[in-house]
């Protein structure tokens, strides 16, 4: 009789174990079917600016516009309103260096911050190891970011903005 009643809990452990394993993968493929139709932030376990490290809550997903952006703006920053166009070009380079694309004159800054750069339509930009970091949308970013139309990149204390 024992080992029936053993037999039947291990089974019904191995059932609760087989649930828990299946509903982590339906949140997953949850998280992953937000993140591709949208903003790309879902489920990417961003650090909050002021977090110090611990993980942040993923950024509420926008409705993707299907503006093409035309050029790049300062919006916040030492050069506030300086803009370059983008119609004719497919990466350039954010930074405090001369050699930079586009020059963005803040101590904050790295020499060489951050490097926006198109992929067909899109537009995606990259932390380029700074030491302050770059934010997408108010969270940090550690590997490339689909950046649409309206989109803010903070770069030192200088916000950018891609317009239409």
């Amino acid at each position: 009789m024992d080992s029936i009643v053993l037999t039947v809990f291990r089974i019904g452990l191995l059932v609760l174990l087989w649930l828990f394993v299946l509903v982590a993968l339906n949140a997953m493929r949850k998280d992953a079917n937000a993140a591709a139709s949208g903003g790309g932030a879902a489920g990417r376990g961003r650090k909050s600016a002021g977090s110090g490290g611990a993980q942040g809550a993923a950024p509420p997903v926008a409705p993707r516009r299907r503006e093409t952006a035309r050029r790049i703006t300062v919006v916040e920053g030492p050069l506030n309103g300086s803009h370059m166009e983008l119609a004719t070009l497919e990466e350039i380079v954010l930074g405090r260096s001369p050699d930079c694309d586009f020059v963005l004159g803040d101590d904050y800054a790295s020499a060489r911050h951050a490097r926006l750069f198109r992929r067909g339509s899109d537009w995606f930009v990259e932390d380029l190891d700074s030491r302050n970091g770059t934010f997408v949308g108010g969270y940090r970013i550690d590997q490339p970011e689909r950046v649409g139309v309206g989109a803010d990149i903070k770069v030192g204390r200088t916000t950018v903005r891609l317009v239409p």
